[in-house]
């Protein structure tokens, strides 16, 4: 079996049918998937090429940079009449009019919410950003791998742990 043959078997496992009659995500993913999997299998990559191929692909894919931030001019443009900047390379980094760099996506809320409409009333976790998720950051710099999740109690559930009835 041809590896990608056994990646159509494992996309058939995963839900996403070779025969799907909708015309939808689960289609265009299936088959942009395995389009990109058949040009990967024509490069000749060995076991010790691959995984750096790969890992400089999902990199590049998820617009992530490849090498720290320098905070260079060449590295902004102008967003705003207030003097607010964008990097070019890395789109969650900012600086603002004072020359202070902050990443937008530094800190990442959650809280527990429940609705009697959804999901039985069970509570589950949501997840949110604002002003406050900004953290400021100095040059070089890389991003990190993920974001900081922080737990925002409310009235009705002050613990990142849920207690049952009685406990």
């Amino acid at each position: 079996m041809t590896k990608l043959d056994w990646a159509k078997t494992e996309l058939e496992f995963a839900g996403y049918p070779a025969n799907d009659p909708e015309d939808g995500p689960n289609k265009w993913l299936r088959e942009g998937t395995l389009e990109l999997l058949e040009v990967f299998s024509t490069q000749g990559h060995s076991g010790s090429s691959a995984p750096f191929a790969l890992n400089l692909f999902s990199k590049l894919a998820a617009y992530k940079p490849l090498t720290p931030l320098t905070g260079n001019d060449s590295e902004w443009m102008e967003v705003s009449d207030d003097g607010k900047c964008q990097n070019v390379r890395a789109s969650s980094v900012f600086r603002g009019a004072d020359g202070q760099a902050y990443w937008l996506d530094g800190v990442v809320f959650w809280e527990w919410y429940s609705a009697d409409d959804m999901y039985d009333g069970e509570p589950f976790k949501t997840y949110f950003t604002s002003i406050d998720s900004r953290v400021n950051i100095e040059f070089p710099w890389c991003q990190p791998e993920s974001s900081e999740y922080k737990f925002r109690p409310s009235d009705k559930y002050p613990n990142e742990q849920l207690t049952q009835v009685g406990e």
